[in-house]
Protein backbone atom coordinates (compact mmCIF):
# COMPACT_ATOMS: atom_id res chain seq x y z
CA UNK A 1 0.00 0.00 0.00
CA UNK A 2 1.43 3.21 -0.87
CA UNK A 3 1.69 6.46 1.36
CA UNK A 4 -1.15 7.87 -0.41
CA UNK A 5 -3.83 5.04 -0.72
CA UNK A 6 -2.89 4.64 3.39
CA UNK A 7 -3.79 8.22 4.29
CA UNK A 8 -6.75 8.51 1.75
CA UNK A 9 -7.98 5.10 3.80
CA UNK A 10 -7.26 7.17 6.96
CA UNK A 11 -9.75 9.60 6.05
CA UNK A 12 -12.35 7.79 4.62
CA UNK A 13 -12.38 6.29 8.22
CA UNK A 14 -12.30 8.86 10.08
CA UNK A 15 -15.01 10.47 8.11
CA UNK A 16 -17.34 7.17 7.51
CA UNK A 17 -18.65 7.32 11.33
CA UNK A 18 -19.71 10.52 11.87
CA UNK A 19 -19.84 12.31 15.55
CA UNK A 20 -19.90 9.75 17.86
CA UNK A 21 -22.62 9.53 20.68
CA UNK A 22 -23.30 6.88 23.19
CA UNK A 23 -26.54 5.19 22.36
CA UNK A 24 -28.49 4.01 25.27
CA UNK A 25 -29.86 0.45 25.20
CA UNK A 26 -33.67 0.24 25.80
CA UNK A 27 -36.16 -2.81 25.52
CA UNK A 28 -39.79 -3.08 25.39
CA UNK A 29 -41.24 0.19 25.71
CA UNK A 30 -38.69 2.43 26.26
CA UNK A 31 -37.27 1.51 23.04
CA UNK A 32 -40.69 2.29 21.49
CA UNK A 33 -40.75 5.48 22.84
CA UNK A 34 -37.29 6.25 21.28
CA UNK A 35 -37.89 5.22 18.31
CA UNK A 36 -41.22 7.26 18.06
CA UNK A 37 -39.07 10.69 19.27
CA UNK A 38 -36.18 9.84 16.81
CA UNK A 39 -39.32 9.96 13.87
CA UNK A 40 -40.48 12.82 15.35
CA UNK A 41 -37.17 15.13 15.98
CA UNK A 42 -36.90 18.65 13.81
CA UNK A 43 -34.29 18.44 11.06
CA UNK A 44 -33.43 21.52 12.45
CA UNK A 45 -32.38 23.05 15.96
CA UNK A 46 -31.52 25.83 17.47
CA UNK A 47 -30.95 27.04 13.41
CA UNK A 48 -28.38 24.32 13.12
CA UNK A 49 -28.94 21.16 10.45
CA UNK A 50 -29.58 17.25 11.94
CA UNK A 51 -26.18 15.67 11.59
CA UNK A 52 -25.24 12.53 11.51
CA UNK A 53 -23.86 9.91 14.22
CA UNK A 54 -22.55 6.57 15.27
CA UNK A 55 -23.76 4.06 16.29
CA UNK A 56 -27.00 4.82 13.70
CA UNK A 57 -29.65 4.54 16.88
CA UNK A 58 -32.98 5.24 16.82
CA UNK A 59 -32.09 6.65 20.76
CA UNK A 60 -29.80 9.28 19.14
CA UNK A 61 -29.80 12.55 17.31
CA UNK A 62 -27.55 15.40 16.96
CA UNK A 63 -27.52 19.02 15.16
CA UNK A 64 -25.02 21.29 14.54
CA UNK A 65 -21.13 21.37 15.37
CA UNK A 66 -20.09 21.67 18.29
CA UNK A 67 -23.07 18.92 18.27
CA UNK A 68 -26.54 19.46 19.95
CA UNK A 69 -27.91 15.76 21.14
CA UNK A 70 -30.33 14.21 22.21
CA UNK A 71 -30.04 10.55 23.83
CA UNK A 72 -32.92 8.85 24.79
CA UNK A 73 -33.34 5.97 27.12
CA UNK A 74 -30.79 7.44 29.93
CA UNK A 75 -30.28 6.36 33.40
CA UNK A 76 -32.18 8.24 36.12
CA UNK A 77 -30.27 11.19 36.47
CA UNK A 78 -27.88 11.57 39.38
CA UNK A 79 -29.75 14.26 41.47
CA UNK A 80 -33.12 11.82 41.35
CA UNK A 81 -30.72 8.48 42.16
CA UNK A 82 -30.11 7.70 45.72
CA UNK A 83 -27.50 5.78 44.94
CA UNK A 84 -25.54 8.45 43.56
CA UNK A 85 -22.69 10.59 44.85
CA UNK A 86 -24.56 14.10 43.43
CA UNK A 87 -28.24 13.10 44.65
CA UNK A 88 -30.09 16.34 45.89
CA UNK A 89 -33.25 14.81 48.14
CA UNK A 90 -33.94 18.11 49.69
CA UNK A 91 -33.72 19.50 45.94
CA UNK A 92 -31.66 22.10 47.22
CA UNK A 93 -29.16 22.36 44.24
CA UNK A 94 -31.81 20.89 41.98
CA UNK A 95 -32.88 23.10 38.97
CA UNK A 96 -36.38 22.77 37.06
CA UNK A 97 -38.15 24.18 33.89
CA UNK A 98 -41.56 23.80 33.12
CA UNK A 99 -41.40 23.96 28.64
CA UNK A 100 -44.38 23.86 26.91
CA UNK A 101 -46.07 20.80 29.34
CA UNK A 102 -42.67 19.06 29.68
CA UNK A 103 -40.51 19.01 33.20
CA UNK A 104 -36.88 19.04 32.90
CA UNK A 105 -33.69 19.01 35.30
CA UNK A 106 -31.13 21.15 34.08
CA UNK A 107 -27.71 20.75 34.98
CA UNK A 108 -24.16 22.02 33.76
CA UNK A 109 -22.41 18.97 31.97
CA UNK A 110 -20.51 16.67 33.72
CA UNK A 111 -17.19 18.04 31.50
CA UNK A 112 -17.20 21.49 32.40
CA UNK A 113 -17.25 22.40 28.85
CA UNK A 114 -19.96 25.04 29.39
CA UNK A 115 -23.44 25.10 28.08
CA UNK A 116 -26.08 22.42 30.05
CA UNK A 117 -27.31 19.36 30.41
CA UNK A 118 -31.43 18.99 30.35
CA UNK A 119 -33.04 15.38 31.42
CA UNK A 120 -37.20 14.96 31.16
CA UNK A 121 -38.15 13.60 34.52
CA UNK A 122 -42.07 13.23 34.18
CA UNK A 123 -41.74 10.89 31.29
CA UNK A 124 -41.65 7.13 31.69
CA UNK A 125 -38.46 6.97 29.41
CA UNK A 126 -35.47 9.50 30.66
CA UNK A 127 -34.58 11.65 27.61
CA UNK A 128 -31.51 13.66 27.85
CA UNK A 129 -30.48 16.86 25.93
CA UNK A 130 -26.58 18.30 26.03
CA UNK A 131 -26.54 21.96 24.39
CA UNK A 132 -22.57 22.83 23.80
CA UNK A 133 -21.46 26.41 26.06
CA UNK A 134 -20.71 27.44 21.83
CA UNK A 135 -24.31 28.12 22.27
CA UNK A 136 -24.36 30.25 25.05
CA UNK A 137 -26.65 33.40 24.76
CA UNK A 138 -28.77 31.89 21.96
CA UNK A 139 -32.46 30.29 22.38
CA UNK A 140 -32.59 27.00 23.98
CA UNK A 141 -33.88 23.93 22.51
CA UNK A 142 -36.56 22.62 24.46
CA UNK A 143 -39.43 24.53 23.15
CA UNK A 144 -38.60 22.45 19.54
CA UNK A 145 -38.32 18.98 21.54
CA UNK A 146 -41.71 19.48 24.17
CA UNK A 147 -43.75 18.35 21.27
CA UNK A 148 -42.30 15.51 19.93
CA UNK A 149 -41.29 14.27 23.91
CA UNK A 150 -45.14 14.52 24.46
CA UNK A 151 -46.34 12.57 21.87
CA UNK A 152 -43.94 9.82 22.05
CA UNK A 153 -44.14 9.71 25.58
CA UNK A 154 -47.14 11.51 27.40
CA UNK A 155 -46.03 12.54 30.98
CA UNK A 156 -46.45 9.82 33.82
CA UNK A 157 -49.11 10.93 36.54
CA UNK A 158 -47.64 9.07 38.77
CA UNK A 159 -44.04 10.70 38.69
CA UNK A 160 -42.55 11.21 42.13
CA UNK A 161 -40.92 14.42 40.35
CA UNK A 162 -42.56 17.71 39.09
CA UNK A 163 -41.60 20.90 37.91
CA UNK A 164 -44.22 22.87 40.17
Amino acid sequence: MTATTGAALALLAGCSGGLHVPAPVTTGAAAAQCRSLHALLPPTLMGQKRRSSSPASDNTAAWGDPAITVRCGVAEPGPLDPRAADYDPTELHTVWVLVDGVCWLTQPPADNGGGFTFTTVKQQTYVQVHVPGAYAGQSYPLPALAGPVLKADPANPDSAYDCA
